[in-house]
């Protein structure tokens, strides 16, 4: 199924073409936007010392913070700095998208699963984003690549891919917690369509599985405790993780404002999700011919791009877990899936000549490139789409404040965007749940507490209670109120302190 060394030798120049168009990508704007709360949590826990990012927070494995904590020792601290971690594995995923889809399909299809990536807006944003998703996806590919060479190979080199899969499996397990369920959807393959070699698999699974065991404790107690707070159109979250996958994040805002009005936003963007579903509807037909002619070739690229996603969404009906950013290397595998279609559909046209129907999969195929253009160009220059405006909102809050201001954060983790951008270093209160129903019941303690100031500042975002709101209402004048809307949105409120 290999080709031969001339296509390879032709394919040089457009791969060398894709991975300078995915680093000039991942680069351009890369500190247009601040940092946002997430990537406050990285800064924070890579910026002190190994400990502390080795032992940062249950829910997330320490391999990333371990890396940025390095990093940041040789490139500082701002917003740059801090994302361009993630440019190296996000360029070197589309290296190995390419080599994966090389390996399993031809080398057409792997330009064009590599070109899908390359622009895809869904993996910008994660490769300029100082969290760990990049590193995870990274890593799962090598996996997938590592496990079908074993699966292929016999004898030595059998064993050392297996072993190579172990050691992959335990960087993406150490990356990020959700690698379990790729770990699941790689073994039901294999339990299914590779029965013979269940027991050298699961000798390489054993392998991640002991590596990660010091962690495994810490993972299971963090499901033990309920998973994610919120539960919001959990039937949507399916459909809306393949969307971003396949045509990203910027052709429908998916910010507060969004989201808090659904049904009005579906509405409003309907033109769009005709389209985008004509597109999908039209290349499902593809993929099945795809799985005709390639068989346990398609099969393992689909069983990757579906099965993780499924199963974390079927978990999060009992413990909510299900993030599409969580699971984008999902995507990584479904770009695969698309190119072998659009190979097909390329096939088609040439067996069956121009009719109709090619006329229609083409006109699709060239309204999906239509769509992947439109999410580019919003993604770098509509405002709306984005991450949220701490920068912003601590700099109108150092011009707007002074010596006697006092901050009260709502939830107590905004104070790191505070923290990260502030100069004036004004004084602040962070509202932990205890404090906020204690102000809430009694609150006098508020009245003791900004004694001696003369403005209080409510900080509030990830928040729907407005108890603490009403109280401070309730208590002192209103001066003013200023909304930055992006993603999810930060509400500043002033109040007078009436000595």
């Amino acid at each position: 199924m290999q080709e031969p060394t001339r296509s390879r030798t032709a394919a040089i120049l457009p791969i060398a073409a894709i991975l300078f168009t995915a680093v000039g990508l991942r680069c351009l704007f890369l500190a247009k936007q601040s940092l946002w709360l997430d990537e406050f949590a990285s800064w924070w826990f890579a910026s002190g010392d190994l400990s502390r990012a080795l032992h940062s927070e249950a829910t997330n494995p320490p391999l990333y913070y371990a890396l940025l904590h390095f990093w940041i020792q040789w490139f500082g601290t701002s917003e740059a700095a801090l994302r361009s971690l993630n440019i190296l594995p996000s360029v070197a995923s589309v290296w190995v998208i390419y080599r994966l889809s090389e390996r399993l399909f031809s080398c057409r299809i792997a330009l064009m699963a590599a070109g899908y990536a390359a622009v895809s807006t869904f993996q910008i944003y994660y490769a300029q984003e100082a969290r760990c998703f990049s590193f995870l996806e990274l890593f799962l590919l090598l996996a997938a690549w590592t496990l079908w060479n074993a699966l292929e190979s016999e004898g030595f080199a059998r064993a050392l891919y297996y072993g190579a899969y172990g050691l992959c499996m335990t960087l993406a397990l150490y990356s990020h917690f959700i690698a379990v369920f790729f770990f699941a959807g790689q073994g039901l393959f294999v339990l299914v369509r590779r029965m013979k070699q269940v027991p050298f698999y699961a000798a390489g699974a054993a392998v991640a599985v002991l590596a990660f065991s010091p962690w495994l404790l810490t993972l299971l107690d963090t499901a033990g405790g309920g998973g994610q707070s919120y539960r919001h159109h959990l039937v949507l979250k399916l459909p809306q993780a393949y969307f971003s996958f396949i045509f990203g994040d910027s052709l429908i805002p998916l910010d507060n404002v969004a989201t808090t009005h659904i049904s009005e936003t579906l509405y409003s963007y309907l033109p769009v999700l005709a389209a985008s579903t004509a597109v999908v509807i039209v290349l499902l037909p593809f993929c099945w011919l795809a799985w005709k002619r390639w068989g346990d070739r398609m099969l393992y690229i689909v069983t990757l791009a579906t099965v993780p996603v499924l199963l974390a969404w079927v978990v999060s009906i009992k413990v909510v877990l299900f993030d599409e950013r969580y699971l984008m290397p999902a995507s990584a595998f479904l770009f695969i899936a698309f190119a072998a279609a659009i190979q097909e559909m390329f096939d088609w046209r040439r067996e069956h000549g121009q009719s109709w129907q090619t006329s229609a999969a083409f006109g699709a195929l060239a309204l999906g490139a239509i769509l992947l253009a439109v999410s580019l160009y919003q993604y770098y220059f509509v405002e709306r789409f984005g991450k949220d405006q701490w920068r912003e909102a601590v700099a109108y809050l150092e011009s707007a404040g002074g010596p006697k201001d006092v901050l009260l954060f709502e939830p107590d983790f905004l104070h790191y965007g505070y923290d990260y951008y502030q100069k004036g270093n004004l004084p602040y209160w962070k509202l932990t749940s205890p404090v906020a129903s204690g102000i809430v019941r009694h609150p006098d303690s508020l009245k003791d507490y900004v004694s001696g100031f003369n403005r209080v500042w409510l900080i509030r975002s990830h928040d729907d209670n407005d108890g603490v709101l009403e109280t401070v209402k309730s208590l002192f004048p209103e001066e003013s109120h200023r909304f930055y809307a992006r993603a999810n949105g930060i509400s500043l409120y002033s109040f007078r302190v009436e000595h």
